[in-house]
């Protein structure tokens, strides 16, 4: 809560107020909920006296909303939360972004090897360590590696990259010792590591990031059973992790940010089902079929604003005379849908052989895509460019920025 300070440079900071905020602090308050709770309940839930608690609040509000000088709700929300964003390093990045990495929520970085995921993980865990007013938090961060383990001497790089852009009082800041690593060699230990041993160190440590490097390698690796069962118990311990992480997240005002491999998705052949990754009827779909098939993907390419009742059939489940989709519905495929959320826009255009053109999406499919709050996917091209694309988030608009890797760390092009 030692925010406050930062936020309004005009709040008196004495021995009450001193004391006040840290009792905020320690029960996790935020700058937020002492400007929207009453000062009963901040009483109640901090046990201090509501006399302190009102006098305090009435500077707060003399604070943000000065004689003759009233400021907007939406003034009020910016200020709130400007602070509760963890910096890249860049500032193309963090506009692309919105600010910067949010706390409170996960987010997801994909991409296939050598694109930049683990620089741009290295980068964050110094620039949290940063105070406030240079976009940290000034806390440490815990990196939780299960493939190769933390590269120390590119982190020390980074590191001094980092503190010779700021000033000294803000360097000073940075430490290698303030980046945590565990190592995680299999599945089971990956497991204990975030159900146990990860709530444990982020109380005792003040923890302000959490990244794992990377979240699918275990479950590739060790998870043979592709079958409903395995695929079942797969998907439960991911919803358990992405539910513990996504709570401490909010418990302790973190960021988590986790790194996802990517494999190839291959188009089906027109006489698969169109309808689902997992299995499907095998069955013979006559030449009216397919025909009907190829038209529907075409009008959804070129007019994707289309009627319900053509696409979902009216009250009595029929489909009007003369719509423009038939029953067979592209449109409702999960391969259609998953274009939306995977990072590489594409729409599968069928070859002479009735196939179609791959392409790549993130692994441990929807239910992953489901657990995380925003998706961000980096790209390399065959010429060496690199590419930082924001899929999906509500925190800012989909985007794209390039972006190139040097000594002195991640840098964006303009």
């Amino acid at each position: 809560m030692s925010d406050i300070v930062l936020l309004f440079s005009n709040f008196p900071y004495n021995p009450l107020t001193q004391s006040l905020l840290a009792s905020f602090e320690s029960c996790n308050l935020t700058t937020a909920d002492l400007l929207s709770l009453s000062a009963g309940a901040i009483a109640k839930r901090t046990g201090r006296e509501v006399v302190d608690v009102t006098r305090f609040l009435d500077i707060l509000y003399k604070t943000v909303i000065p004689t003759g000088n009233p400021k907007s709700v939406t003034d009020l929300c910016d200020l709130a939360t400007s602070s509760f964003r963890i910096t890249s390093g860049d500032a193309l990045i963090d506009d692309a972004l919105g600010g910067g990495f949010p706390i409170g929520c996960i987010t997801e970085i994909a991409g296939e090897s050598s694109t930049g995921k683990s620089h741009l993980l290295m980068q964050l865990c110094l620039c949290v360590q940063l105070p406030s007013i240079h976009g940290g938090l000034g806390r440490p961060a815990v990196y939780i590696s299960t493939e190769s383990g933390l590269e120390t001497r590119r982190l020390s790089q980074l590191s001094m990259a980092v503190k010779s852009r700021h000033d000294n009082v803000a360097a000073s800041q940075v430490k290698l010792e303030n980046v945590l690593c565990i190592t995680c060699g299999d599945l089971e230990v990956q497991d204990h590591v975030i159900k146990y041993q990860l709530p444990v160190l982020v109380h005792q440590r003040r923890i302000g990031l959490i990244v794992i490097d990377s979240i699918a390698s275990h479950y590739r690796a060790e998870h043979g059973n592709r079958g409903s069962a395995g695929l079942s118990k797969r998907g439960n311990e991911l919803v358990q992790h992405a539910e513990l992480l996504r709570n401490l997240a909010a418990d302790f005002k973190l960021a988590v940010v986790i790194a996802n491999q990517v494999r190839d998705q291959f188009a089906r052949a027109n006489n698969d089902n169109h309808h689902g990754t997992n299995g499907g009827d095998g069955g013979y779909r006559s030449q009216d079929d397919q025909q009907r098939s190829s038209q529907s993907r075409q009008l959804v390419s070129v007019n994707p604003v289309i009627p319900f009742e053509e696409i979902f059939g009216d009250e009595t489940g029929e489909f009007p005379t003369g719509s423009q989709l038939p029953i067979d519905q592209d449109v409702l495929s999960l391969d259609y849908q998953t274009r939306f959320c995977s990072g590489w826009d594409w729409i599968d255009q069928d070859n002479s052989d009735g196939g179609g053109t791959g392409h790549k999406v993130p692994t441990l499919g929807n239910i992953w895509t489901n657990c995380i709050n925003q998706r961000i996917v980096l790209k390399r091209q065959d010429d060496g460019k690199r590419s930082l694309e924001v899929v999906f988030s509500p925190y800012a608009p989909s985007s794209k920025v390039n972006f190139e890797i040097k000594n002195d760390g991640l840098w964006g092009i303009a």
